[in-house]
């Protein structure tokens, strides 16, 4: 029988042996500055967290990164502490006090070895950074007007790896150490592509400003194509330009619901995702929560007497490549006019902007919107469209899922947009957003209430490779309507997964709602 020494000495040797070789040089000057790193004096209060999340904090905190097995802490319990103005080694050995292990230090790195291990070995052959994460979050802008850009999109170049910015521009991105040599790239409907080099980001916040693309004259001369005739060529094209393979999917998903212009629920979750290729559109995506938390306003959720539609199934079936809409599928193509309404650019590619809209006069309201296709390889790159309000009235039943005989509603506005982002050649599902308003009314009150729905999912991980189909009893359905349970909504929740950045009004109305619950939980104490 193995010692508990012994095993984790044989999982960091098992481990070392299939990593690649980094060679790292040390100098004196280095040595002295890690040992400064390790004297940080540094504030923290953690409750309730893991290890690896209280890492993550810590080397936020302190501008470096944790390397480590990850096995060493996968049963750990949850860790709870307050030091103020500590040495940043001391609180290490307070969160970690297995005194078999120990803190060895390469450049910005803090590597979680064996105790045995000796210092004075060539950490250049056989000890490497197995996976460490480094959080950088900021704000994309228009270069002239420094207005934050929504939903631009930043991935590493080549690599699964992404997410898109919030309604205010901002965004936040988890890298790990393997990603020190690639490149960062943010793309925006209209504007040239601005490329980073991982390893020349050295603050974990950076404000990215992208400059307007303007296409050349030797490019517009291709307005003369057909807009009907491009979408159809398109549809011809699903099968070469989206993949043809399941795929694994990570996505940050959210959803919220306001009431009178205030938040009254918002909820965020980590999904894993199994997606059929795009030949089985008979084959549903099957979903898996990971991780969730939610918050609500509990005096502002009595008065609900409807259910909108909307949610996983909704983000999904936005998916129009796999979920063929109306303005695309060549049974009703004749219902609608087709624009060619401009050329503009894309990941630094030209590409057509078609609008269309549903002949006057038709008896069933039809959606408009436009469509943005790549020239070269007339991939649908994004959508964006809605129904028209003035005959929302028609069908407003169709949106909710619950209804009361003594509420009237009346939707206000209805839009919907997805887009895909190409890697090696094939595009995938990038990000999809419902925004759904309605009024209701109860026949006993005076007054009516607007009730609004958004629902969004971006995607953040793929995984091409080692593809997880998983089984029924890890599933959810997508229909499934998210649990009511109230978490608290901790900033670092969610570790070392990517999610979206909430807006300024999303973050005033989680300071609301807290402070709220807190005089509900008070008032109780004092009731009892």
């Amino acid at each position: 029988m193995k010692t508990k020494k012994e095993h984790i000495q044989y999982i960091c040797n098992t481990l070392l042996k299939s990593m690649l070789i980094v060679s790292i040089c040390l100098t004196s000057f280095q040595l002295s500055a890690q040992e400064n790193l390790l004297q940080n004096k540094t504030t923290v209060r953690f409750s309730e967290l893991s290890i690896t999340d209280a890492l993550d904090t810590l080397a936020a905190k302190n501008n470096c990164y944790f390397t480590y097995n990850s096995n060493l802490f996968s049963k750990e319990k949850k860790v709870s502490l307050e030091e103020i103005d500590t040495p940043l080694n001391i609180i290490l050995r307070k969160l970690i006090p297995d005194t078999s292990l120990n803190f060895q230090l390469v450049n910005k790195h803090i590597i979680i070895v064996p105790n045995n291990y000796k210092k004075s070995k060539a950490l250049t052959t056989d000890l490497i950074p197995y996976l460490s994460y480094r959080k950088i979050s900021g704000k994309i802008t228009d270069q002239n007007s420094k207005t934050g850009l929504p939903y631009a999109s930043l991935g590493l170049r080549g690599k699964h790896v992404g997410t898109i910015t919030n309604q205010d521009g901002d965004f936040t991105l988890t890298l790990s150490s393997n990603n020190i040599h690639d490149t960062l790239v943010v793309s925006y409907v209209g504007y040239k592509n601005t490329e980073i080099p991982v390893s020349e980001i050295t603050e974990n916040k950076i404000h990215i400003k992208l400059k307007e693309d303007f296409i050349s004259l030797q490019e517009v001369i291709i307005r003369n194509k057909e807009p009907k005739s491009l979408i159809r060529a398109a549809i011809n094209k699903i099968e070469k330009n989206y993949p043809q393979k399941p795929t694994n999917i990570t996505s940050f998903y959210r959803e919220s619901v306001l009431k009178n212009n205030k938040y009254m629920i918002y909820l965020e979750s980590i999904l894993e995702i199994y997606k059929p290729s795009y030949d089985r559109i008979d084959h549903k995506d099957k979903v898996k929560i990971f991780k969730s938390r939610k918050i609500y306003d509990v005096s502002r959720l009595d008065t609900i007497s409807f259910r909108l539609k909307g949610g996983i199934q909704g983000c999904l079936f936005l998916d129009i490549i796999k979920h063929t809409p109306e303005f695309l599928d060549p049974e009703y193509m004749h219902f609608y006019n087709y624009h060619l309404s401009d050329i503009s650019s894309f990941d630094n590619k030209p590409v057509y902007v078609i609008e269309f809209r549903p002949k006057p006069n038709l008896s069933t309201p039809l959606m408009e919107g436009k469509i943005i296709i790549a020239t070269r390889s007339l991939a649908i790159i994004s959508a964006e469209f809605g129904y028209n309000p003035d005959r929302l009235h028609e069908i407003t039943r169709q949106f909710i899922s619950k209804g009361n005989a003594k509420t009237k509603v009346k939707a206000l506005h209805v839009d919907y947009a997805v887009n895909y982002r190409q890697i090696d050649g094939k595009y995938y599902l990038n990000h999809s957003l419902g925004n759904l308003k309605f009024k209701v009314r109860n026949r006993k009150k005076l007054f009516s209430q607007s009730f609004s729905t958004s629902f969004e999912m971006a995607t953040t991980k793929l995984d091409t490779t080692n593809i997880r189909r998983y089984k029924f009893r890890e599933t959810i359905s997508p229909e499934t309507i998210m649990s009511t349970e109230n978490l608290t909504y901790d900033q670092n929740f969610w570790g070392n997964q990517t999610f979206i950045k909430p807006e300024k009004n999303i973050k005033e109305a989680i300071k609301r709602i807290s402070s709220s619950m807190q005089q509900v939980a008070m008032d109780t104490q004092e009731e009892e």
